[in-house]
């Protein structure tokens, strides 16, 4: 079975696909996986947000970050 990868969007609810090499009414399985922004997955990301969140526990994690 081939497989392609297209980047494509949705708008007002529909999916654009174009320039597939499938003739017209072929029936298709569709995989949708959104894009991920992953600077924001970054673990210098997750420590510079949770540095300022208040608790014995954060207060905990950010002292051994910081090697004290």
């Amino acid at each position: 079975m081939s497989q392609y990868i297209i980047d494509t969007y949705i708008k007002n609810g529909n999916i654009v696909l174009n320039n597939l090499p499938f003739s017209e009414n072929t029936n298709v399985k569709v995989i949708v996986i959104p894009k991920v922004d992953l600077s924001k997955f970054s673990f210098e990301k997750v420590q510079e947000l949770t540095k300022g969140i208040s608790g014995n526990l954060s207060d905990d994690i950010i002292r051994e970050r910081n090697g004290e």
